[in-house]
């Protein structure tokens, strides 16, 4: 006899994971004959749905749609200290460029467009439309299939029937009411936690509630997914304490209005002092350090990019300046610092040291030069152009919080796990919900990563369902 459910499979999320998992759900089910009900929960309405993938421009880590950039799998285990899974990596390279593909044939199409990393070294592929055109793209192929999403419904506990398979859901909707959902498998498929205060000072600590998220999406991103999963056993991974971080303009009301520019000029501080070597290398791998650099050690969790006149002769320098804020224009230097508040002393000794310790060379921007700013702590390794020529120019800059790194842990399936390492029956979740990063958050990877384990655990959440069908038969 057939268990009644209200939904056979039920997905949390309205982004990139939640919506590559209900497609590959349903184009599972189809494949097999079955009439299965499937719906996605959204917290948000219509109009915001999506979260963090709504809002980024979905850089991945591909050197083409086939083939995913060179060292790929050595990266993210160097990035992480060998902390992350290497069986996971290695099933994202290896299924990467098929789910791609998958992508392509629904109507998602990719190209190479600009990015604001003007010295990058790494290829990066983009979804033309960016991470909106996935969902837009996946929803409507899942909805032609049968897929039903539910907005303004906030998914907030888990139940297990008396051998410990997911069997209910509990479903808060607009207006407070709450509902019991009978349900034969979930895919938890909501984000990270970056909107939710409690947690980011739990887990990220004093002042956290200071680090906004990138874009709007974020503050949907409120972790009641993982904390339904580790309230029943499962398993955490990922470094708790660590966020993908992302240097912008304060001023900004724009998503991800990034300040990519600094490795041509020097940060400073709220004192007027340099703290960091702005050039040490390409600023795709090094933004998100210099981001927690500037909330950890800076005065106000802020800092200041340091240009002149120079900054507009940089090729396409607008790609690395997201904000549509304009530039604080000073005649002086010390003109510039009492605009910024900072002791005009300091940034004129910054400033004049600074250009004292510029060595000879050429200027390159589109590569390490190898042109440094040496004598000076600390030393600047490439890029080092003096700032003599007024007007000056400076971008406040501080640390937003693209995603939360702790999540719990699953298997390459997608299947949660427990801490006994045993996969939960009918729980499986996918996207930045999932932990996987430590250290240094390897780029293109977060998008790519939600795509291939999305669609792997819809259609492993179909077998699994079908499996259990044939049990009550």
């Amino acid at each position: 006899m057939t268990q009644e459910v209200d939904f056979d499979l039920a997905i949390i999320g309205c982004g990139a994971a939640g919506t590559s998992a209900a497609l590959a759900a349903a184009e599972k089910a189809k494949e097999q004959n079955q009439h299965l009900k499937i719906a996605i929960l959204e917290r948000a309405d219509f109009d915001h749905r999506g979260g963090n993938t709504r809002w980024t421009a979905a850089y991945m880590r591909m050197e083409n749609i086939d083939q995913p950039a060179p060292n790929f799998v050595d990266d993210m285990l160097a990035f992480s200290e060998n902390y992350s899974d290497r069986r996971y990596i290695e099933t994202l390279h290896e299924h990467a460029g098929p789910t791609l593909r998958w992508l392509e044939s629904k109507g998602v199409d990719f190209d190479y467009l600009p990015t604001m990393f003007l010295t990058s070294s790494k290829p990066r592929l983009l979804p033309v439309g960016g991470g909106r055109a996935i969902i837009d793209t996946l929803s409507l192929r899942a909805r032609a299939l049968g897929v039903e999403i539910i907005y303004e419904a906030t998914a907030w506990n888990l139940s297990l029937d008396e051998s410990g398979a997911v069997n209910g859901l509990k479903v808060r909707i607009k207006g407070g009411e709450s509902m019991e959902l009978k349900v034969n498998a979930v895919i938890l498929a909501s984000g990270g936690f970056q909107g939710n205060q409690e947690m980011m000072a739990q887990y990220i600590g004093r002042d956290a509630h200071k680090i906004p998220p990138v874009c709007e999406g974020g503050y949907f991103n409120k972790g009641e997914s993982i904390r339904m999963a580790l309230a029943l056993g499962a398993k955490g991974a990922g470094q708790w304490d660590s966020f993908h971080a992302e240097t912008v303009d304060p001023r900004s009301k724009r998503e991800e209005a990034g300040v990519m520019l600094y490795p041509y000029f020097i940060l400073v501080n709220q004192e007027g002092k340099r703290f960091t070597d702005e050039g040490c290398t390409t600023i795709d791998e090094q933004y998100e350090a210099v981001a927690r650099k500037i909330f950890y050690e800076c005065t106000n969790h802020v800092a200041y990019m340091i240009a002149d006149q120079k900054m507009y002769e940089i090729p396409n320098y607008e790609e690395a300046l997201q904000t549509e804020q304009p530039p604080i224009v000073a005649n002086t230097i010390e003109e510039l610092a009492q605009k910024l508040k900072i002791p005009q002393e300091n940034l004129t000794k910054t400033v004049e040291e600074f250009n004292q310790a510029v060595q000879p060379g050429g200027f390159l921007w589109n590569k390490k030069d190898g042109k440094k700013a040496v004598g000076i702590s600390p030393e600047k390794s490439n890029w080092a152009i003096p700032i003599d020529q007024g007007p000056f120019i400076a971008y406040p800059v501080i640390s937003c919080n693209v995603f939360t790194n702790g999540g719990v842990a699953t298997d390459t399936d997608g299947r949660v796990i427990s801490n006994d390492n045993e996969p939960i029956p009918g729980l499986y979740a996918a996207g930045e919900m999932t932990g996987l990063y430590y250290g240094k958050y390897p780029g293109g990877t977060s998008v790519l990563r939600s795509l291939v384990f999305g669609k792997r655990a819809g259609e492993h959440a179909i077998n699994y369902i079908s499996s259990k069908e044939k049990s009550y038969s």
